[in-house]
């Protein structure tokens, strides 16, 4: 799409902010930092376009014309001439995993490889450069490179031997194994599945084969210990550092523990002012627990009410995913004959803790990959709600990879808000090892709708689900939603759900301010406009002068998180 004609905004001008010394004639307000000669798309609700605009004190002060904005030019004012670069707000990650981090940065990081052999070379590496290592822990194996079963323990063994050994799936929802920890942890063909998990098993011995999937792997826990405060806090750093170069200014870690030293590791760098950008996340909802967690659950959130980190939302798990044959779906798995896979709460329970998690003020916040799950957690949202009475209560369902037509109108009914992950909108991989085998063609035809929730007017935000995507850059995904086809490919064949393709300026809104929106951050962040955090990415391309197919190619060279710059241009 391109745009033949820009329609920009007349003077705004930030009310109530104090002069500085080196002051304008008119003795108006003076802008720290201003930028001008730029394509603005602020984004909001008026939508138009602006020339420049200028900040103060990490804030919108001015949003405007090139002429407009040389009344808050003063001799200490920082100018940056654009020269016609496109300027948009600060990307919004809904729902991601900052404080897994480490496993990138810090672990045995086997993201993007697609190879036993290449496995067990990074894993040889990482041994050979850490001789002191008790334990080896770390993730990113795919389970396109393995079958329904699982990667084997004996794949492991094969390099390490002597030492457990626990890597997570590039989902998150397995957990692969050697002998060794099997062995220490007292798993055997004995042991039963627990609840909401699924020990894989040699189907000729009944051994465990080494994944354990969901909940199971809670059963080596004792063998292998979290990561210390100190490393989350590490791959914390380095997350951020990554995050704004993609220029993403805010995050929702998606699940993090009470008391857990994931949580700790954000307070440590809070109180070290070493946060960079914004954080919300949620607060994990075990399903083992009752109505008594809750009350933990809001003590918690109220220790953690700083600017930059606060946990408002509560993490529900509805169900697992696909390749893990743990997705909760309405029809059976098209692999599993009679199998729809089981929800982690029963209906009843499910109601009571939302009922419960809304009365005390939280944002509800559900995993949900099957039609199923979509359906319970939507029938959760809607019994708290009449049970409470209504409020704003953005409840925001994740993933959404199976979802029923009359579902997608229930989210406009509810109020609740669609956060999406369209990474994933293509046929790759997973689509033809795992989709197309445990779902049937019909139903991997047809997963994750996006136009039509905006169609039917439910507020859509983007994620990245990081480290389940790496790298997280925002502008891929924007492509990708626009595409529906993996980079590179332009054939209709290679496009999954045509009709769901979303425009260029939906997607972007769905980074911006529907982000912003979902996280009760609408009047702070989300579009330009004066009063708001000063948070800003500016790209070397025009988005909206590209062909769908090559929107990511274009790179961010500079964000600003409330007026500074995180990342210097390339």
């Amino acid at each position: 799409m391109r745009f033949t004609r820009l329609r920009f905004l007349g003077p705004i001008v930030l009310a109530g902010v104090g002069s500085l010394a080196a002051c304008t004639p008119k003795n108006g307000p003076v802008a720290d930092f201003v930028l001008k000669n730029g394509i603005i798309h602020t984004m909001n609700v008026a939508g138009g376009m602006a020339e420049a605009l200028a900040i103060k004190d990490g804030r919108f002060l001015f949003v405007g014309t090139n002429k407009a904005v040389k009344r808050f030019m003063g001799s200490e004012t920082r100018v940056m001439d654009l020269g016609g670069k496109l300027v948009l707000p600060g990307f919004i990650d809904s729902h991601c995993h900052p404080s897994a981090a480490i496993e990138q940065f810090g672990a045995v990081a086997l993201f993007g490889m697609r190879s036993v052999a290449d496995y067990q070379k990074a894993i040889v590496d990482f041994v050979n450069t850490h001789p002191g290592a008790t334990v080896i822990r770390g993730g990113g194996w795919s389970n396109t490179v393995f079958g329904p079963a699982g990667p084997d323990k004996v794949i492991l063994d094969e390099v390490v031997r002597d030492l457990p050994v626990a890597l997570s799936s590039e989902d998150g929802h397995s957990t692969w194994v050697n002998s060794r920890t099997l062995r220490l942890a007292g798993v055997t063909k004995e042991t039963r599945n627990p609840p909401g998990g699924i020990i894989e098993r040699d189907p000729k011995t009944g051994e465990p084969n080494g994944t354990l999937r969901e909940s199971a792997a809670d059963l080596v826990s004792k063998v292998i210990p979290e990561y210390t405060v100190e490393e989350l806090a590490r791959g914390l750093e380095e997350y951020q550092t990554m995050a704004l170069a993609f220029g993403i200014t805010t995050a929702h870690d998606a699940s993090l523990g009470v008391g857990g030293n994931d949580l700790k590791a954000y307070k440590a760098l809070e109180r070290a002012a070493k946060l960079r950008m914004r954080f919300r996340a949620s607060l994990y909802t075990d399903p083992e627990k009752g109505l008594e967690q809750v009350r933990e659950q809001a003590a918690e959130r109220d220790r953690n009410t700083g600017p930059l980190f606060q946990t408002r939302a509560a993490k529900i798990f509805i169900d697992g995913v696909i390749e893990g044959g743990t997705a909760y779906l309405k029809e059976p798995y098209a692999h599993k004959t009679g199998f729809r896979g089981e929800p982690l709460w029963a209906q009843e329970a499910l109601n009571a803790i939302c009922a419960g998690l809304d009365q005390a003020g939280f944002q509800l916040h559900f995993h949900a990959i099957g039609d199923a799950a979509v359906a319970e957690a939507l029938d959760g949202i809607a019994y708290a709600a009449r049970v409470n009475g209504g409020r704003d209560a953005r409840p925001m369902v994740t993933h959404l990879q199976l979802v029923s037509p009359e579902d997608v109108l229930r989210f406009k009914a509810l109020d609740a808000v669609a956060v999406t992950q369209s990474f994933w909108f293509m046929k790759d991989d997973y689509y033809s090892n795992i989709q197309v085998p445990y779902l049937g063609l019909k139903r991997a035809d047809e997963e994750y709708p996006m136009e039509s929730f905006f169609k039917a007017g439910v507020t859509v935000t983007s994620s990245s689900d990081y480290t389940v995507t790496i790298p997280c850059d925002p502008i891929q995904a924007i492509q990708i939603g626009m595409t529906r086809s993996r980079p590179g490919l332009t054939e209709p064949g290679a496009v999954l759900w045509p009709e769901e393709r979303a425009s260029l300026e939906k997607m972007i809104s769905s980074f911006t301010i529907n982000g912003a929106y979902a996280n009760f951050l609408e009047n702070t962040t989300g579009t330009i406009e004066p009063g708001k955090s000063a948070d800003l990415v500016i790209l070397d391309k025009n988005l909206f002068e590209l062909p769908a197919e090559k929107i990511g190619t274009a790179k961010v060279i500079l964000t600003l998180f409330e007026g500074r710059e995180a990342r210097r241009p390339l």
